[in-house]
C-alpha cells in the first residue's frame, strides 16, 4: 500500500506540473514562467520525475552521462566486479556543511576493533557493531552497543588506532575560538579515558579542517604525523600556511613519548583530508580552492606552495590569481593534480588478499566527486601511473580496509550510509 500510494502520489504531483505548464507556456515573460516553476513546483517534484524532465529538456544534462562513457559504474571495473551494500546508520548525529548550512550531512569515521566496527561520529559519539550479527539482509543497522567517553568535542576530524590506543583529532570552540586537539585513550569496549596528546593555544576563528592522522616515525622516534587545514577562508584571507611560528597549513610529527615539543614537517597544504604512510614514504591528498586538489609525496622541510600557488582558481575574487607553477617559484610540484576537482578525501592502500589485479593499487576517496578513485603510483611515488574512476554515488569522508573479512569500508555522509565492497 506505502508503493501504491508513493507512486499515486507521484503521479499527481505529474500531471500538476505538466498542466501547469501548458498553463502557462504562452507566458510573454520567460524568465516569470521558470520562476514560478523553480519556486513553487521543482522543489516538490520527486527526483525520479526531475530526471525524465531533464532527459527531455536539458540538454547539458544528457551531455553529461555521454561524457562519463570512461566511468565505471558498479558492479563493473576495468578488471573485477565489485559488490557494494550499504546499511543505514540511523543513530547519527546530524552536521551542516561548513560553507553552506542549509546542507545536512551525516559525517562519521571506521575504525576496525576485534570483531567489531567501530563508528565515531560527528560529535565523538562511539557505537560498536558486531560484524557478525548485523549485514544480513536488512538495509538498517539498529543492534549496536554504545561506547561511552569523557570527550565532547565540537567537531571531530579523524580517528587512529595504534596498538591498544585510540587517538581522535578534534576541534574545540570557545566563544568565537577554535582550537584544534589530539587525545588518545586506551581501548576499552565499555568506556573510553581520553587524555591530552596535543593542545597547543593558537586560536582560530573560524573552523578547523584536516586532522588526519597516521602513525611515524621521523629521526628514529616513534609518534604521530597529522595534518593541520591552513586558517584562511575558502580563497584566501588571512592565511598562516606559510608562517612557520603557527600550526595551521602544515603536516605535523609529534613523539608519543614528548608530551611538549613538535616537529613541522611541511608547510604551504590549504586543506590535506588524506594522509598515508608506507614506511619512509608519506602521500597527502588536499583540497585545493575552485579546482586544484593536490596528491603530494610529503618531504621533510618542504614548502607546498599554498596560497600562492595552485592549480585551481579563486571562488570570487577574480583578481586573486594563484601562481600556475610551483617549481618555478620554490615549491614542491604535486604528484598530481585534479582540474577540476574532486572533493579529494581519504587515501589507503589495498592489500594483495583483496584481488590479484589491484596489486600495489591505492584508492582515493573523493566528497563532491561521489567517486572512488583507483590509482597506481610509481615505485618511487613520485608519479601517478594510472587512476580508474568509480562512480558511488554518496560523498565518502573515510576508508578502511578489513584484511580478514576481504571488504573495503566506506563512510557515506550524504546518507549516513555504512557500504562495504567485496570482490
Amino acid at each position: 500500500m506505502k508503493v501504491l500510494s508513493k507512486k499515486i502520489i507521484s503521479l499527481i504531483i505529474f500531471l500538476f506540473l505538466i498542466l501547469t505548464l501548458i498553463i502557462f507556456i504562452n507566458f510573454q515573460n520567460p524568465d516569470k514562467l521558470k520562476s514560478y516553476v523553480n519556486k513553487y513546483l521543482w522543489p516538490y517534484t520527486p527526483l525520479k520525475i526531475q530526471v525524465i524532465l531533464k532527459i527531455f529538456y536539458d540538454k547539458n544534462y544528457v551531455n553529461q552521462f555521454l561524457n562519463d562513457y570512461n566511468v565505471k559504474f558498479l558492479p563493473n571495473t576495468q578488471f573485477i566486479k565489485l559488490d557494494l551494500k550499504k546499511y543505514n546508520l540511523d543513530f547519527l548525529t546530524n552536521s551542516t556543511g561548513i560553507y553552506n548550512k542549509k546542507t545536512v550531512r551525516k559525517s562519521f569515521y571506521i575504525e576496525l576493533v576485534d570483531n567489531n566496527i567501530w563508528i565515531i561520529d560527528n560529535i565523538g559519539s562511539i557505537y560498536s557493531i558486531n560484524k557478525d550479527d548485523n549485514f544480513n539482509d536488512e538495509s538498517v543497522i539498529d543492534n549496536y552497543d554504545r561506547i561511552l567517553s569523557n570527550l565532547k568535542p565540537y567537531q571531530i576530524l579523524d580517528t587512529l588506532i595504534v596498538d591498544d590506543k585510540i587517538y581522535f583529532s578534534f576541534v574545540s570552540k570557545n566563544d568565537d575560538c577554535y582550537k584544534f586537539n589530539i587525545f588518545f585513550s586506551k581501548i576499552n569496549k565499555n568506556q573510553l579515558n581520553f587524555k591530552k596528546f596535543f593542545t597547543p593555544l593558537e586560536c582560530m576563528g573560524s573552523i578547523i579542517q584536516g586532522g588526519r592522522m597516521q602513525n611515524y616515525s621521523h629521526m628514529n622516534k616513534d609518534g604521530l604525523l597529522f595534518t593541520i587545514g591552513d586558517s584562511s577562508t575558502p580563497d584566501f584571507i588571512g592565511g598562516d600556511a606559510q608562517n612557520d611560528s603557527s600550526i595551521y597549513g602544515k603536516i605535523i610529527f609529534k613523539e608519543f613519548s614528548n608530551q611538549e615539543d613538535f616537529t613541522i614537517i611541511s608547510k604551504g597544504h590549504r586543506n590535506p583530508q588524506g594522509l598515508f604512510v608506507d614506511n619512509n614514504s608519506v602521500i597527502s591528498t588536499e583540497h585545493g580552492p575552485k579546482g586544484g586538489d593536490e596528491i603530494n609525496k610529503i618531504v621533510f622541510g618542504k614548502n607546498y606552495g599554498w596560497p600562492i600557488a595552485s592549480y585551481g582558481s579563486s571562488y570570487s575574487k577574480k583578481d586573486l590569481k594563484y601562481k600556475k607553477s610551483h617549481e618555478g617559484y620554490g615549491f614542491e610540484e604535486p604528484i598530481f593534480s585534479f582540474v577540476p576537482s574532486i572533493g579529494i578525501s581519504e587515501i589507503i592502500k589495498i592489500p594483495e588478499n583483496f584481488n590479484e589485479s589491484w596489486k600495489n593499487n591505492f584508492l582515493i576517496a573523493s566528497l563532491n566527486g561521489r567517486s572512488l578513485y583507483r590509482v597506481k603510483f610509481s615505485s618511487d611515488f613520485k608519479k601517478v601511473l594510472f587512476y580508474e574512476k568509480i562512480f558511488i554515488g554518496e560523498r565518502i569522508r573515510d576508508l578502511k580496509y578489513d584484511f580478514n573479512s576481504k571488504l573495503i569500508l566506506i563512510a557515506l555522509e550524504s546518507k549516513g550510509n555504512l557500504g562495504l565492497i567485496k570482490n
